[in-house]
């Protein structure tokens, strides 16, 4: 196979106008932090308004697909390739490379080749992350949607020339144990009287693609970071510095692969979290877990959640929450302008820029300082309501024009959705609850931010007076004296014939006797000179899990199932910043086996400062703090996942997740001798 360099393909590009209306769960995807200022040095370049996403859609072969089965066996991949969905304010160059698979293919040993004839089509999918200055809640918001899964799936079916009901009437699906042909509507995601009629789930896997200009001017890329990783690592290209290299890893290698990645494991993909914004992830931990999401769409759309509203943060009710935004300077943002000039420096104007954030009748304004292509997180701590719903954020940047939200506006009017946790408790457990096809589910992998990082620019004036020389003459008129002779009364008193005898007047004349002065003066050449104070936050936990008190045949950590179980959480952030930086660990939410890990959670209550337990259980007796089991819990280990949340810095939310076990050993029943039947 020829290498990249060396095969031109002019691309054929089919364009279909998408919209979206309505959201639906089950969602895998998260971010990192950092900035793009760096990203590229005069060399290869990418513009920030040019992003597409790679799409892949997947439909489950069986009712009983789901996150925690194969994607390769369990699912089937519609359309012959992935296709890549674009906004409308740019048009592609018809000279530019596309990867022909998608992030599974190339797990599995797919070959980076060149792409021929991917399909583009144009609708307004939101920016990606980190490196066009989206946000992950948008992103999510935009792939939860079932019309743009519906378009995508109109998409594949015209990429292979045939309707949308052919594409699924030809395949053979598994339902209620029987396997054959379905009639398209039981297979589509059709919503019928306000319910979907799926009874097959729906999955898209997408990928955030960034359009790199190469430094010979001709070569142009459409990579995933998956893609920018395979080429570096064959040898295609050098996308680092050097004499080879394309001076924009700092987005291939970093902002990238940090702009998107899984929050949870899903069909055995392991959760590669973010790296810290300018680090560089290895390779094959790019192609491993870097830059692509996931968006389910259950069977029968269990659990759809219905909204037409994308939001930029999620936030909990009744929270201490920091809502940060980054600023970009064009130039240099200083105190005032005295650098500029003299005049400026004997009449100083300020020079800096106010960055004001308005939320839930919260405000803050705050000055910045920022050196030439440098940026700042700056935030606002505030509460949100006690009870649901949307939180209008606004943003506007005033004073020196170089600073910019996301280096783009100066105003921004963000959307905060505001959620209750504490609606999704378990239903009462009873004697006569049956699970018979019950299996044991494993563990959820979520990823993690345990770390934070931001920091702030302060600026300093470093004087240099320098003297500015200004010479001029200051005259000194004198009388200058001298003997007028005159010429007819000479004689030669001698006798040497030289006439040596001149009788004449004294006269005088004026002579500036001045002399050259240096009438200049001190001027300050100074400079602004940046600090930059580095703050961080971390946070860690522990978990404990045991059998409640009232547990009577208890012992250690085994029990009975049909009893209780108790749990202590306790959580230590650290930090280095002043208190207006952070929040404390405000929120834990638990997980339970018997409920796949999802549909049903409980949320801790806080007890003492950084210590959390179950809240009192309405179905305990003694109103315990309290999670009974259900008594037709296998034998063997009964684990409960906990996430520890609401830590909140201007780099975001810090999160954990602990897990921790006791054993089943029998039922309630073998301690009794009266039961039911």
């Amino acid at each position: 196979m020829k290498s990249l360099k060396n095969i031109m393909i002019v691309m054929l590009i089919g364009m279909i106008f998408l919209s979206s209306i309505a959201v639906y769960a089950d969602d895998n995807a998260d971010t990192g932090s950092g900035d793009t200022s760096n990203a590229l040095d005069g060399k290869g370049f990418y513009r920030g308004s040019e992003y597409m996403y790679k799409v892949s859609v997947y439909v489950g072969l069986s009712d009983q697909a789901d996150k925690n089965t194969s994607l390769s066996s369990d699912w089937k991949m519609i359309g012959s390739r992935p296709i890549y969905v674009k906004p409308s304010n740019f048009s592609m160059p018809s000279n530019v490379f596309y990867g022909i698979e998608n992030k599974v293919n190339y797990q599995k040993g797919s070959a980076l080749e060149p792409n021929g004839d991917s399909m583009v089509i144009v609708d307004n999918p939101p920016p990606i992350p980190i490196t066009n200055g989206g946000n992950i809640n948008s992103v999510k918001s935009y792939f939860g949607d079932t019309a743009t899964l519906n378009y995508f799936i109109d998409a594949f079916a015209t990429q292979k020339g045939i309707t949308r009901e052919t594409l699924v009437e030809s395949m053979t699906f598994t339902i209620e144990g029987e396997t054959k042909s379905y009639p398209a509507e039981e297979i589509l995601p059709i919503k019928v009287d306000g319910q979907y009629q799926n009874k097959v789930p729906w999955l898209i896997v997408y990928e955030p693609v960034i359009i790199s200009y190469l430094k010979d001017r001709t070569t142009i890329l459409a990579f995933t970071a998956t893609e920018y990783a395979l080429a570096q690592k064959l040898g295609y290209f050098n996308f680092r510095g050097g004499a080879d290299g394309q001076y924009i890893s700092g987005m291939t290698h970093s902002d990238l692969p940090n702009s998107i990645f899984l929050e949870e494991s899903w069909f055995g993909y392991p959760v590669t979290s973010a790296l810290p914004d300018n680090v560089y992830w290895d390779l094959d931990r790019i192609i491993a877990g870097g830059g692509w999401g996931m968006r389910l769409l259950k069977a029968n759309a269990v659990n759809v959640v219905e909204n037409d509203t994308e939001y930029d943060y999620e936030y909990r009710v009744d929270t201490d929450v920091i809502t940060s935004v980054r600023i970009y300077a064009s130039d240099d943002i200083t105190p005032d302008n005295r650098h500029e000039s003299e005049a400026a420096y004997n009449n100083p104007v300020k020079n800096t820029a106010t960055v004001t954030i308005s939320a839930n009748g919260y405000s803050k304004s705050t000055e910045v300082v920022i050196p030439d292509g440098g940026s700042e997180l700056v935030w606002l701590k505030w509460h949100t309501p006690s009870v649901p719903g949307d939180v209008t954020i606004q943003v506007n940047v005033s004073g020196n024009s170089a600073a910019k939200i996301d280096g783009t506006s100066r105003s921004a009017t963000l959307i905060g959705k505001v959620i209750d946790l504490s609606l999704s408790e378990p239903p009462n457990p009873t004697a006569n609850d049956r699970n018979d096809h019950f299996t044991l589910p494993s563990i959820p992998v979520k990823a993690e931010k345990i770390n934070a990082n931001w920091g702030v620019y302060d600026c300093n004036w470093i004087p240099k007076w320098v003297w500015h020389p200004k010479w001029e003459w200051e005259s000194d008129w004198q009388k200058d004296y001298y003997t007028y002779h005159h010429s007819g009364g000479c004689r030669d008193t001698d006798g040497d014939g030289d006439d040596d005898y001149c009788p004449g007047h004294r006269r005088y004349r004026w002579v500036d006797r001045g002399e050259w002065v240096d009438n200049g003066h001190w001027v300050d050449e100074g400079h602004w000179e940046y600090d930059y104070t580095n703050y961080n936050a971390s946070l860690t936990g522990t978990m404990t899990l045991e059998p409640d008190e009232k547990s009577p045949t208890a012992d250690g950590e085994v029990m009975r199932s049909g009893y209780g179980v108790n749990i202590n959480v306790s959580t230590f952030p650290t930090t280095n910043a002043p208190s207006s930086h952070v929040t404390n660990a405000q929120n834990v939410i638990t997980y339970f086996p018997e409920f796949h890990y999802d549909i049903y959670w409980r949320l801790l209550d806080a007890r003492e400062y950084g210590e959390f337990a179950f809240k009192e259980n309405k179905y305990s007796t003694y109103n315990g703090r309290v999670h009974f089991t259900p008594l037709w819990f296998p034998d063997g280990r009964y684990s409960v996942h906990a996430e520890i949340i609401d830590t909140w810095t201007p780099d975001g939310m810090l999160r954990i997740n602990l897990n921790d076990n006791v054993t089943i050993d029998g039922d309630l029943y073998m301690d009794w001798h009266i039961g039911p039947k």
